[in-house]
């Protein structure tokens, strides 16, 4: 994935709207831009290149904004944008509309029609997500999106949960992708996105089946990481928790080329594995902390960790916790060969933690 940062704050003062103005005619929607106040302006930005979608980290001091017809027939690239606002204030209006919305609430506009609209920081500084799709690939017709422009939708449940999550977690991590998930994030992105919009719509049958399918397999793995504790989570209470059939859920993960019940061991001895090597939980004793994360019996949490990391809890968390290493992995930590953390790449799990395998037993 590509990503390219800016800051104005290295230009002086007098320069610095300007050249902010500037940046939006090469990243954002161009519009027009006024500022109370020019010597305390300040921008930044991030914009994240993902093929077919683009989303942009804005941190500003309180500007208005205002596209006009003038701007759409000089530069219209045909996008709808999804604002998601992280701090401060943001309003926006289209189509005879004001939408004020509040902190993680998202609002569409679109770049095709005039609109305008301000930022406040609220004594600091307002951090807004913007996602950017073309509308041809919105597989919903305009004239219905329209009825939901510059409208505040909540995110605090369902789709648009899972979409405002997918852009917090793209816009903290972006520099750990590769270059080659960009175009997968993406997609993913502008499935989200479309989900959104057709459930807002109750229009969800106009959505391509890919694009239902990509978006309850996201749905599915949110509930199980917000259910990894229970250990009553089984198949069978994640398909009924999503009103599918056992078969059409196995049939989602086949395409992912694991199991259900193998993704919920893997993701449980993850969460084993982050607190093993968390110092802070050293006095926690290991079945408790395998309890924690949905297993029950003790023996079973061995036997499939030892399949896994090719080692017992206990002889894990010693190494883990060993000062030498935790030295060396804060610094130029340098993996061997008989190193079981020696092949897993970085992630959440931390630097050079391997992955577990999937062993052959069910969860």
């Amino acid at each position: 994935m590509i990503v390219t940062a800016y800051d104005n704050a290295t230009l002086p003062t007098a320069d610095r709207l300007e050249d902010w103005r500037d940046q939006m005619k090469r990243s954002l929607v161009p519009s027009d831009v006024t500022v109370p106040s020019a010597d305390g302006f300040r921008a930044s930005l991030k914009s994240l290149d993902m093929g077919v979608a683009q989303m942009n980290c804005l941190s500003l001091t309180p500007m208005r904004f205002y596209r006009g017809p003038k701007q759409i027939r000089d530069s219209d690239a045909e996008q709808l944008c999804a604002g998601l606002v992280v701090s401060g204030g943001q309003a926006v209006s289209q189509y005879g509309r004001d939408a004020v919305p509040g902190l993680f609430d998202l609002v569409l506009y679109d770049s095709s029609h005039p609109h305008h609209g301000w930022v406040s920081d609220s004594g600091g500084v307002a951090r807004n997500l913007v996602a950017q799709v073309p509308r041809s690939l919105l597989t919903l017709p305009m004239n219905q999106v329209r009825d939901i422009s510059a409208v505040s939708l909540t995110t605090r449940s369902g789709v648009a949960a899972l979409l405002a999550q997918f852009m917090l977690r793209l816009s903290q991590d972006a520099e750990l992708y590769r270059p080659s998930d960009g175009p997968r994030l993406g997609t993913a992105l502008l499935d989200l996105l479309s989900a959104t919009l057709a459930h807002e719509l109750d229009a969800e049958r106009a959505l391509l089946p890919e694009s239902h399918r990509r978006v309850l397999l996201l749905r599915v793995q949110a509930f199980i990481q917000q259910h990894l504790g229970d250990p009553e989570l089984s198949p069978g209470v994640i398909a009924a928790a999503h009103q599918i059939s056992l078969r059409h859920l196995h049939r989602l993960f086949d395409q992912q080329d694991t199991t259900v019940a193998a993704s919920i061991r893997r993701l449980r001895l993850e969460r084993c594995c982050r607190d093993l090597a968390d110092p802070s939980l050293g006095s926690r004793t290991i079945h408790s902390i395998a309890a924690r994360w949905g297993f029950c019996r003790p023996a079973d949490f061995t036997r499939s960790f030892r399949a896994a990391y090719g080692m017992p809890p206990s002889d894990y968390r010693a190494l883990s916790l060993r000062p030498a290493v935790r030295a060396r992995s804060a610094k130029h930590w340098a993996p061997t060969a008989n190193d079981p953390r020696s092949s897993g790449a970085q992630d959440d799990r931390g630097p050079g933690r391997s992955a577990p395998r999937d062993s052959q037993e069910d969860a």
